[in-house]
């Protein structure tokens, strides 16, 4: 029974052995580098987040995976899986099922969200070095297409946090942008700038009335200005057209409710001018 059981140890110590020492065929790194390139869509190789490959790493003791020397990104993504592969490869599997779920909002809240041919082309790759999770991956349930309602990109986030819009504006319509509520974003600015106007200028019309009667140079309810010059007329007359043309275009468009979602950009340029109109009134005589 003793030397039985020797033998048994023997042979499981044996086939890890050959399991470590396993060669990778020039398909398989081929195979590896692909889905390396595919992770770095997915994770970042390090930062200051928790959600990041070295962190994902050091939890499942894979630390020595990673090459020792200072390699691009898609290299030493590359070079850990398949180094994990030949030397863990039952680990990939759990290294994969804790980058997915994460990544899922990671990219949602990045404003680019993973869609199902992104997610099948993944469960692919995983297939053809063994990892078998298209089941899993498929339960997901990614969306065909990108969803209306998705965060915008950081970079779009920055520049809105850093422009200081009109307080009025804030913070709903911050909100409303950073949630990806985009449309309604500029909607409800038109909307409190409205109502703005109606308030200074104690005129009940709205919209696109509402602007022709305040702003008017015949008959000014609001006056930017003294007037006396032709800049001072064209600035008066200028912002009257402004603000009719947003109320007419933007307002009434944005408020059937079914339009297609403006760009971010799109979105920006909208609620900065809103901003930058309300400031200006602030400083009417």
């Amino acid at each position: 029974m003793k030397k039985r059981a020797e033998k048994k140890r023997a042979k499981r110590k044996n086939t890890k052995t050959k399991r470590a020492s396993k060669r990778l065929t020039a398909v398989d790194i081929q195979n590896m580098r692909t889905l390396a390139e595919m992770l770095g869509e997915l994770v970042p190789y390090s930062g200051r987040g928790n959600f990041n490959l070295q962190n994902i790493a050091k939890r499942f003791n894979l630390t020595k995976c990673f090459p020792s020397k200072h390699h691009n990104k898609k290299e030493t993504f590359s070079f850990f899986i398949q180094d994990v592969q030949k030397k863990h490869p039952r680990m990939m599997k759990k290294v994969i099922r804790e980058i997915i779920p994460r990544a899922i909002e990671r990219r949602h809240q990045q404003g680019n969200p993973i869609l199902l041919k992104e997610a099948d082309a993944l469960s692919e790759q995983l297939f053809k070095i063994g990892i078998d999770l298209k089941k899993e991956i498929r339960g997901l349930r990614f969306p065909k297409e990108r969803p209306k309602v998705v965060p915008p990109p950081y970079d779009i986030q920055e520049i809105l946090n850093k422009f200081k819009m009109h307080p009025i504006l804030m913070p709903e319509c911050q909100k409303l942008f950073m949630g990806g509520h985009i449309n309604e974003s500029v909607r409800k600015a038109l909307e409190k700038y409205e109502v703005y106007v109606q308030k200074k200028s104690g005129v009940i019309a709205i919209g696109k009335d509402l602007m022709a009667q305040v702003f008017s140079l015949k008959k000014q309810v609001i006056k930017l200005n003294a007037l006396r010059t032709s800049s001072d007329q064209n600035e008066q007359e200028g912002f009257m057209y402004i603000a009719m043309g947003i109320m007419q275009w933007w307002r009434n468009t944005l408020s059937h409710g079914d339009e297609k979602q403006i760009s971010h950009h799109e979105a920006l340029g909208r609620l900065f001018l809103i901003s930058n109109l309300l400031h200006r009134l602030e400083k009417c005589i």
